[in-house]
Protein backbone atom coordinates (compact mmCIF):
# COMPACT_ATOMS: atom_id res chain seq x y z
CA UNK A 1 0.00 0.00 0.00
CA UNK A 2 2.87 2.34 0.84
CA UNK A 3 4.43 1.71 -2.58
CA UNK A 4 1.12 2.39 -4.33
CA UNK A 5 0.62 5.62 -2.36
CA UNK A 6 4.19 6.67 -3.12
CA UNK A 7 3.68 5.99 -6.83
CA UNK A 8 0.46 7.99 -6.84
CA UNK A 9 2.16 10.91 -5.09
CA UNK A 10 5.03 10.80 -7.58
CA UNK A 11 2.59 10.74 -10.48
CA UNK A 12 0.69 13.68 -9.00
CA UNK A 13 3.90 15.66 -8.57
CA UNK A 14 4.93 14.85 -12.13
CA UNK A 15 1.52 15.90 -13.46
CA UNK A 16 1.71 19.16 -11.52
CA UNK A 17 5.24 19.77 -12.77
CA UNK A 18 4.16 19.23 -16.37
CA UNK A 19 1.33 21.74 -15.95
CA UNK A 20 3.75 24.31 -14.58
CA UNK A 21 6.21 23.49 -17.37
CA UNK A 22 3.58 24.01 -20.07
CA UNK A 23 2.50 27.22 -18.33
CA UNK A 24 6.01 28.69 -18.35
CA UNK A 25 6.68 27.41 -21.87
CA UNK A 26 3.66 29.28 -23.20
CA UNK A 27 4.69 32.41 -21.32
CA UNK A 28 8.24 32.13 -22.62
CA UNK A 29 7.12 31.81 -26.23
CA UNK A 30 4.82 34.78 -25.78
CA UNK A 31 7.60 36.91 -24.36
CA UNK A 32 10.02 35.95 -27.13
CA UNK A 33 7.47 37.01 -29.71
CA UNK A 34 6.93 40.30 -27.90
CA UNK A 35 10.66 40.97 -27.75
CA UNK A 36 11.21 40.20 -31.42
CA UNK A 37 8.40 42.48 -32.62
CA UNK A 38 9.70 45.80 -31.38
CA UNK A 39 8.39 48.83 -33.18
CA UNK A 40 8.21 52.56 -32.81
CA UNK A 41 6.67 53.46 -29.45
CA UNK A 42 6.24 56.93 -27.92
CA UNK A 43 6.67 56.52 -24.18
CA UNK A 44 6.64 60.22 -23.39
CA UNK A 45 6.25 63.73 -24.74
CA UNK A 46 8.86 66.04 -23.23
CA UNK A 47 8.69 69.83 -23.00
CA UNK A 48 10.79 72.51 -21.33
CA UNK A 49 8.91 75.40 -19.70
CA UNK A 50 10.45 78.88 -19.84
CA UNK A 51 9.04 81.99 -18.15
CA UNK A 52 10.08 85.14 -19.99
CA UNK A 53 8.94 88.73 -19.50
CA UNK A 54 7.19 88.81 -22.86
CA UNK A 55 5.89 85.23 -23.05
CA UNK A 56 5.44 81.93 -21.27
CA UNK A 57 6.53 79.11 -23.54
CA UNK A 58 7.23 75.41 -23.79
CA UNK A 59 9.89 74.00 -26.10
CA UNK A 60 10.15 70.46 -27.40
CA UNK A 61 10.74 68.18 -30.36
CA UNK A 62 7.69 66.29 -31.56
CA UNK A 63 7.87 62.85 -33.15
CA UNK A 64 6.27 63.46 -36.54
CA UNK A 65 5.00 59.86 -36.80
CA UNK A 66 3.17 60.41 -33.50
CA UNK A 67 1.65 63.65 -34.77
CA UNK A 68 0.24 62.38 -38.07
CA UNK A 69 -3.12 60.53 -37.86
CA UNK A 70 -2.20 57.93 -40.50
CA UNK A 71 1.01 56.80 -38.73
CA UNK A 72 0.22 57.13 -35.03
CA UNK A 73 -2.51 54.46 -35.25
CA UNK A 74 -0.27 51.78 -36.82
CA UNK A 75 0.51 49.06 -34.22
CA UNK A 76 4.29 48.84 -33.68
CA UNK A 77 4.76 51.42 -36.44
CA UNK A 78 8.22 52.65 -37.31
CA UNK A 79 9.30 56.30 -37.05
CA UNK A 80 9.41 58.43 -40.16
CA UNK A 81 12.77 59.05 -41.79
CA UNK A 82 14.25 62.50 -41.26
CA UNK A 83 15.84 62.52 -44.70
CA UNK A 84 12.62 61.38 -46.39
CA UNK A 85 10.52 64.05 -44.67
CA UNK A 86 13.00 66.78 -45.59
CA UNK A 87 12.68 65.76 -49.26
CA UNK A 88 8.88 66.01 -49.17
CA UNK A 89 7.17 68.50 -51.53
CA UNK A 90 5.97 71.83 -50.05
CA UNK A 91 2.33 70.74 -49.91
CA UNK A 92 3.24 67.67 -47.83
CA UNK A 93 5.35 69.77 -45.45
CA UNK A 94 2.43 72.16 -45.05
CA UNK A 95 0.18 69.20 -44.20
CA UNK A 96 2.68 67.91 -41.63
CA UNK A 97 2.74 71.33 -40.02
CA UNK A 98 -1.05 71.55 -39.90
CA UNK A 99 -1.58 68.00 -38.59
CA UNK A 100 1.07 68.47 -35.89
CA UNK A 101 -0.70 71.55 -34.57
CA UNK A 102 -4.08 69.77 -34.73
CA UNK A 103 -2.73 66.82 -32.74
CA UNK A 104 -1.11 69.05 -30.14
CA UNK A 105 -4.39 70.88 -29.61
CA UNK A 106 -6.14 67.55 -29.06
CA UNK A 107 -3.51 66.41 -26.56
CA UNK A 108 -2.90 69.64 -24.63
CA UNK A 109 -4.80 72.50 -23.09
CA UNK A 110 -3.87 75.26 -20.62
CA UNK A 111 -5.75 76.90 -17.77
CA UNK A 112 -4.99 79.93 -15.60
CA UNK A 113 -7.09 79.88 -12.49
CA UNK A 114 -10.23 78.16 -13.73
CA UNK A 115 -10.23 79.73 -17.17
CA UNK A 116 -9.05 78.22 -20.45
CA UNK A 117 -6.00 79.99 -21.87
CA UNK A 118 -5.37 80.77 -25.53
CA UNK A 119 -2.04 79.61 -26.94
CA UNK A 120 -0.29 79.45 -30.27
CA UNK A 121 2.16 77.07 -31.90
CA UNK A 122 5.36 77.90 -33.76
CA UNK A 123 7.65 75.56 -35.71
CA UNK A 124 11.19 77.02 -35.87
CA UNK A 125 12.36 74.40 -38.39
CA UNK A 126 10.13 75.94 -41.05
CA UNK A 127 11.89 79.26 -40.51
CA UNK A 128 15.23 77.77 -41.57
CA UNK A 129 16.54 78.28 -45.07
CA UNK A 130 16.87 75.61 -46.26
CA UNK A 131 14.29 73.71 -44.23
CA UNK A 132 15.92 71.18 -41.87
CA UNK A 133 14.78 68.94 -39.02
CA UNK A 134 16.76 68.36 -35.79
CA UNK A 135 19.70 65.97 -36.09
CA UNK A 136 19.94 64.76 -32.48
CA UNK A 137 17.86 61.61 -33.05
CA UNK A 138 19.67 60.44 -36.17
CA UNK A 139 17.26 59.62 -38.98
CA UNK A 140 14.14 59.81 -36.79
CA UNK A 141 11.95 62.68 -37.97
CA UNK A 142 11.38 65.17 -35.15
CA UNK A 143 9.89 68.64 -35.45
CA UNK A 144 11.03 71.53 -33.21
CA UNK A 145 8.00 73.08 -31.53
CA UNK A 146 7.23 76.17 -29.43
CA UNK A 147 3.97 76.53 -27.50
CA UNK A 148 3.47 80.18 -26.55
CA UNK A 149 1.17 81.87 -24.04
CA UNK A 150 1.04 85.63 -23.52
CA UNK A 151 1.62 86.48 -19.82
CA UNK A 152 -1.62 86.97 -17.91
CA UNK A 153 -2.36 89.48 -15.13
CA UNK A 154 -3.65 88.70 -11.67
CA UNK A 155 -3.22 85.78 -9.31
CA UNK A 156 -3.55 82.17 -10.38
CA UNK A 157 -1.84 78.93 -11.38
CA UNK A 158 -0.87 78.17 -14.94
CA UNK A 159 -1.54 74.49 -15.54
CA UNK A 160 -1.03 72.21 -18.52
CA UNK A 161 -3.53 69.35 -19.03
CA UNK A 162 -2.58 66.13 -20.83
CA UNK A 163 -4.84 63.81 -22.84
CA UNK A 164 -2.39 61.37 -24.47
CA UNK A 165 -2.68 57.59 -24.84
CA UNK A 166 -2.59 55.27 -21.83
CA UNK A 167 1.15 54.57 -21.91
CA UNK A 168 2.37 58.03 -22.97
CA UNK A 169 3.56 60.34 -20.20
CA UNK A 170 3.87 64.10 -20.33
CA UNK A 171 7.20 65.23 -18.85
CA UNK A 172 7.97 68.89 -18.14
CA UNK A 173 11.36 70.38 -17.28
CA UNK A 174 11.08 73.65 -15.33
CA UNK A 175 14.23 75.70 -14.76
CA UNK A 176 14.26 78.67 -12.37
CA UNK A 177 17.75 80.09 -11.97
CA UNK A 178 20.01 77.24 -10.91
CA UNK A 179 17.13 74.99 -9.91
CA UNK A 180 15.66 72.46 -12.31
CA UNK A 181 12.58 70.36 -11.57
CA UNK A 182 11.18 67.52 -13.64
CA UNK A 183 7.51 66.73 -13.23
CA UNK A 184 5.37 64.18 -15.02
CA UNK A 185 1.80 63.04 -15.39
CA UNK A 186 -0.10 60.25 -17.08
CA UNK A 187 -3.06 60.93 -19.40
CA UNK A 188 -5.93 62.69 -17.68
CA UNK A 189 -3.62 64.57 -15.31
CA UNK A 190 -2.35 68.13 -15.12
CA UNK A 191 0.83 69.88 -13.99
CA UNK A 192 1.39 73.33 -12.48
CA UNK A 193 3.87 75.36 -14.54
CA UNK A 194 3.86 78.53 -12.44
CA UNK A 195 2.03 80.21 -9.60
CA UNK A 196 1.44 83.95 -9.88
CA UNK A 197 0.47 86.16 -6.97
CA UNK A 198 -1.38 89.46 -7.06
CA UNK A 199 0.36 92.23 -8.97
CA UNK A 200 1.95 89.78 -11.37
CA UNK A 201 4.62 88.55 -8.94
CA UNK A 202 5.56 84.95 -9.62
CA UNK A 203 5.82 82.86 -6.46
CA UNK A 204 8.63 80.30 -6.23
CA UNK A 205 7.39 76.86 -7.16
CA UNK A 206 7.22 74.54 -4.20
CA UNK A 207 9.62 71.68 -4.66
CA UNK A 208 7.38 69.08 -6.29
CA UNK A 209 6.82 65.81 -4.52
CA UNK A 210 7.60 62.55 -6.26
CA UNK A 211 3.94 61.64 -6.71
CA UNK A 212 4.04 61.81 -10.49
CA UNK A 213 7.12 59.59 -10.63
CA UNK A 214 5.65 57.12 -8.13
CA UNK A 215 2.64 56.88 -10.42
CA UNK A 216 4.98 56.42 -13.38
CA UNK A 217 6.86 53.55 -11.71
CA UNK A 218 3.62 51.79 -10.74
CA UNK A 219 2.23 52.28 -14.26
CA UNK A 220 5.43 50.88 -15.79
CA UNK A 221 4.67 47.53 -14.14
CA UNK A 222 0.88 47.26 -13.87
CA UNK A 223 -0.32 49.86 -16.37
CA UNK A 224 -1.92 49.09 -19.73
CA UNK A 225 -0.84 50.20 -23.18
CA UNK A 226 -3.20 51.47 -25.89
CA UNK A 227 -4.01 47.87 -26.90
CA UNK A 228 -4.99 46.89 -23.36
CA UNK A 229 -1.84 44.80 -22.76
CA UNK A 230 -0.03 44.93 -19.41
CA UNK A 231 3.21 46.91 -19.77
CA UNK A 232 5.28 45.03 -17.18
CA UNK A 233 4.29 41.44 -17.97
CA UNK A 234 7.93 40.26 -17.74
CA UNK A 235 8.31 41.73 -14.25
CA UNK A 236 4.99 40.25 -13.14
CA UNK A 237 5.95 36.77 -14.37
CA UNK A 238 9.27 36.89 -12.54
CA UNK A 239 7.55 37.93 -9.30
CA UNK A 240 5.04 35.08 -9.71
CA UNK A 241 7.97 32.72 -10.24
CA UNK A 242 9.37 33.74 -6.85
CA UNK A 243 6.00 33.05 -5.24
CA UNK A 244 5.63 29.62 -6.88
CA UNK A 245 9.01 28.51 -5.51
CA UNK A 246 7.66 28.75 -1.99
CA UNK A 247 4.58 30.67 -0.84
CA UNK A 248 5.88 30.73 2.75
CA UNK A 249 6.51 34.28 3.94
CA UNK A 250 10.17 33.95 5.03
CA UNK A 251 11.58 32.73 1.66
CA UNK A 252 9.23 35.10 -0.14
CA UNK A 253 10.36 38.09 1.93
CA UNK A 254 14.05 37.24 1.54
CA UNK A 255 13.75 36.85 -2.24
CA UNK A 256 11.69 40.02 -2.53
CA UNK A 257 14.26 42.05 -0.58
CA UNK A 258 17.15 40.65 -2.64
CA UNK A 259 15.32 41.39 -5.87
CA UNK A 260 14.37 44.90 -4.69
CA UNK A 261 17.92 45.76 -3.62
CA UNK A 262 19.37 44.48 -6.89
CA UNK A 263 17.03 46.25 -9.28
CA UNK A 264 17.24 49.47 -7.23
CA UNK A 265 21.01 49.49 -7.71
CA UNK A 266 20.98 48.69 -11.42
CA UNK A 267 18.05 51.04 -12.11
CA UNK A 268 20.09 53.94 -10.72
CA UNK A 269 23.26 52.89 -12.59
CA UNK A 270 21.36 52.60 -15.87
CA UNK A 271 19.39 55.84 -15.47
CA UNK A 272 22.64 57.69 -14.68
CA UNK A 273 24.25 56.16 -17.82
CA UNK A 274 26.97 54.54 -15.70
CA UNK A 275 26.01 51.09 -17.03
CA UNK A 276 24.46 50.64 -20.46
CA UNK A 277 23.31 47.40 -22.10
CA UNK A 278 21.85 46.87 -25.56
CA UNK A 279 18.06 46.79 -25.32
CA UNK A 280 17.79 43.74 -27.60
CA UNK A 281 20.20 41.67 -25.50
CA UNK A 282 18.57 42.88 -22.31
CA UNK A 283 15.12 41.76 -23.46
CA UNK A 284 16.38 38.24 -24.16
CA UNK A 285 18.25 38.06 -20.84
CA UNK A 286 15.11 39.08 -18.95
CA UNK A 287 13.19 36.33 -20.77
CA UNK A 288 15.94 33.88 -19.84
CA UNK A 289 15.64 34.89 -16.18
CA UNK A 290 11.92 34.09 -16.20
CA UNK A 291 12.53 30.72 -17.86
CA UNK A 292 15.34 29.92 -15.41
CA UNK A 293 13.15 30.63 -12.38
CA UNK A 294 10.35 28.51 -13.86
CA UNK A 295 12.64 25.54 -14.59
CA UNK A 296 14.30 25.80 -11.19
CA UNK A 297 10.90 25.80 -9.52
CA UNK A 298 10.07 22.55 -11.33
CA UNK A 299 13.31 20.60 -11.16
CA UNK A 300 15.16 21.73 -8.05
CA UNK A 301 14.31 20.51 -4.59
CA UNK A 302 12.26 23.07 -2.66
CA UNK A 303 15.10 24.08 -0.35
CA UNK A 304 15.74 27.76 0.16
CA UNK A 305 19.35 28.89 0.48
CA UNK A 306 22.03 31.38 -0.49
CA UNK A 307 22.28 30.02 -4.04
CA UNK A 308 18.64 30.86 -4.70
CA UNK A 309 19.13 34.35 -3.26
CA UNK A 310 22.19 34.81 -5.47
CA UNK A 311 20.22 33.93 -8.59
CA UNK A 312 17.37 36.25 -7.59
CA UNK A 313 19.81 39.10 -6.90
CA UNK A 314 21.54 38.61 -10.26
CA UNK A 315 18.28 38.52 -12.17
CA UNK A 316 17.12 41.56 -10.20
CA UNK A 317 20.08 43.46 -11.65
CA UNK A 318 18.85 42.57 -15.16
CA UNK A 319 15.32 43.75 -14.47
CA UNK A 320 16.63 46.99 -12.98
CA UNK A 321 18.64 47.67 -16.14
CA UNK A 322 15.42 47.26 -18.11
CA UNK A 323 13.59 49.76 -15.91
CA UNK A 324 16.56 52.13 -16.01
CA UNK A 325 16.83 52.15 -19.80
CA UNK A 326 13.22 53.29 -20.07
CA UNK A 327 13.66 55.91 -17.36
CA UNK A 328 16.91 57.14 -18.91
CA UNK A 329 15.10 58.01 -22.13
CA UNK A 330 12.60 60.09 -20.17
CA UNK A 331 15.28 61.90 -18.14
CA UNK A 332 17.89 62.49 -20.83
CA UNK A 333 17.76 66.27 -20.30
CA UNK A 334 18.78 65.99 -16.62
CA UNK A 335 22.02 65.17 -14.85
CA UNK A 336 23.47 64.80 -11.37
CA UNK A 337 21.33 65.75 -8.39
CA UNK A 338 18.40 66.61 -10.68
CA UNK A 339 17.85 62.89 -11.18
CA UNK A 340 17.48 62.07 -7.49
CA UNK A 341 13.77 62.76 -7.08
CA UNK A 342 12.59 61.05 -10.30
CA UNK A 343 14.76 58.02 -9.50
CA UNK A 344 13.42 57.74 -5.96
CA UNK A 345 9.79 58.24 -6.96
CA UNK A 346 9.98 55.80 -9.89
CA UNK A 347 11.59 53.11 -7.75
CA UNK A 348 8.99 53.54 -5.00
CA UNK A 349 6.27 53.15 -7.63
CA UNK A 350 7.83 49.90 -8.88
CA UNK A 351 7.97 48.57 -5.31
CA UNK A 352 4.33 49.43 -4.67
CA UNK A 353 3.41 47.53 -7.84
CA UNK A 354 5.52 44.59 -6.66
CA UNK A 355 3.70 44.51 -3.31
CA UNK A 356 0.39 44.64 -5.19
CA UNK A 357 1.44 41.58 -7.22
CA UNK A 358 2.30 39.61 -4.08
CA UNK A 359 -0.95 40.68 -2.47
Amino acid sequence: MAKIRSSREAAARFSQSMRFFRFFAVLLVSLVSLASVRGHQVASVELEFQRLETQWRLLGEMDIAYMLPETRVIPDGLPLSREAVMKSPPEELARIRKETENTLRKLLRFTFGKEEVAWRVEFPDFEKDPFALPEEAGDIALLSTRLIIDPLPGAGELRIHWAGEQETELIILIEEGEDANVISTLPGGSLMLLKQEGGGTVAPLRKPVSGGWIQSGFHHVLGLDHKGDVLGVDHILFILGLFLFSPRWKPLLAQSLAFTLAHSISLALSALSIVQVSGRWLDHLVILSIAWVGVENLLVRREFGKARLGFVFGFGLLHGLGFGSGLQEKLKSLSGIQLAEPLLGFNVGVEIAQVAIFA
